[in-house]
């Protein structure tokens, strides 16, 4: 690798550690200011928008943490300690103060020479990773510490403009990530405010429904268990299988594995065929099947899409009936009908609801030729999202093969057709 020298990370940036806020202030009702945690980092880096923890309290002003600032954790509850020492970008929302916490180092450029995107990418990389893992101390909390992040040594190139091309290569493919997650987005709202108009507002097509002045419904409505509206209604299963490594491993899916209303198969656990075909009876999945966290993480929803052999712990499943998917979908994931869920949930260190009373409970429900007409009014959007959803697994997989590659020099840069 001509071209390419070795550096200590340490003599590139120093890491600032954050402060403790105090528990008190930690607020349950959202706030605009949001206390950075390592549940905020995704495995393999990128910050995680899916789980805000809020404050409500004073702030000390160098501890405000500004758009485009490199983060890195330094804590880790997980086993393998998947996400310690990686990084993430703090988001630009002006909306929102991400406060600068506690076991979260802030990354302090001392080389300002050195392209702050490519050190954001090698802080990415498996191999630095890696290292940060394996110096760990804790049992069952992994920590890692400024000194130790700072010892790590890369080779890199010694022009400038070759690191931009790197990080601007790999950068790129996150955009069109974020791009399309902005497309889902849309395309998810419109969704949820045609679900609204018709089942909330009661119009369609923008006529007003004729209401029933004695039940308060439109003529033809009436109230049904929600589950009549399915094939088949169970939970996950009860067993605990042992978590495996291997390309010919099965998944496991639990509620914390449902994030923005789809499956994350990048966190989930990892079971043997044997616990597999074990389990699977009960919680083998099909496609349109639909999942409701109901243990711990209460309410997070899914739909199952393209074809991946899995199972399920602490979720219900919810079969549909034919063409009434989206509608149980919407409903499921609307957030009036999700806070009505989680009021009527048990449990007093870990809230959870019952099988038994979803299977008992009752909704206004319309006739199902109305249910069967949204489902050709949304499908066409929900196409739409799977597609898209499609597209960010290849781009992320894409990125992923990329990213080793290019920050060790096993891809010739020189030759890169990269604007930076």
């Amino acid at each position: 690798m001509s071209g390419w020298q070795e550096y200590t990370l340490g003599d590139i940036v120093d890491i600032k550690h954050g402060y403790a806020f105090g528990g008190e202030f930690f607020s349950e009702t959202p706030t605009t200011d949001i206390l950075v945690t390592p549940g905020n980092f995704k495995i393999g880096g990128g910050f995680k928008s899916s789980k805000l923890k809020y404050y409500n309290g004073v702030i000390p002003n160098d501890y405000i943490l500004s758009c485009g600032d490199i983060i890195v954790t330094m804590t880790d509850l997980s086993k393998q300690a998947d996400t310690l020492g990686y990084s993430a970008k703090v988001p630009n929302d002006p909306e929102k103060t991400f406060l600068h916490n506690q076991r979260i180092g802030l990354l302090k450029f001392k080389d300002k020479s050195f392209d702050k995107d490519f050190i954001y990418w090698l802080l990415r990389a498996e191999h630095y990773q890696k290292f940060v893992a394996g110096s760990a101390t804790g049992a069952t909390v992994k920590h890692s510490s400024p000194s130790r992040i700072r010892a790590f040594k890369f080779k890199a190139p010694t022009s400038n403009v070759l690191r931009k091309k790197i990080a601007k290569t790999l950068s790129n493919y996150d955009d069109l990530i974020e791009n399309n997650l902005k497309r889902i987005k849309l395309l998810e709202e419109s969704a949820r405010l045609t679900y609204e108009e018709w089942f909330v507002r009661f119009r369609i097509d923008g006529k007003k429904l004729e209401i029933d002045a004695e039940s308060g419904l439109p003529f033809g409505w009436e109230k049904r268990k929600l589950v009549s509206l399915c094939v088949n209604f169970t939970d996950g299963t009860h067993d605990s299988p042992n978590q495996v490594d291997g390309i010919d491993s099965y998944y496991l899916i639990t509620g914390k594995h449902l994030a923005s209303n789809q499956i994350d198969f990048s966190t989930a656990y990892k079971i043997s065929e044997s616990d597999f075909l074990k389990i699977s009876k009960r919680s083998g999945l099909r496609r349109n099947d639909i999942l409701f966290s109901n243990i711990g993480t209460l309410g997070h929803v899914a739909m199952v899409g393209k074809f991946i052999e899995f199972s399920c712990k602490n979720v219900f499943i919810f079969r549909p009936l034919k063409d009434v998917n989206c509608y149980l979908f919407e409903f499921l994931k609307y957030e009036q009908n999700k806070n009505n869920f989680i009021a009527q949930s048990s449990g007093s260190t870990q809230k959870f609801i019952s099988l038994q009373f979803m299977r008992s409970f009752e909704t206004a429900l319309a006739p199902v030729t109305i249910l069967h007409e949204f489902n050709k009014v949304v499908s066409g959007m929900y196409a739409q999202i799977d597609n898209l959803q499609d597209q960010n697994q290849l781009l992320k997989e894409a990125r992923d093969i990329l990213l080793p590659r290019l920050m060790t020099g096993m891809i010739d840069t020189d030759d890169m057709d990269i604007a930076v």
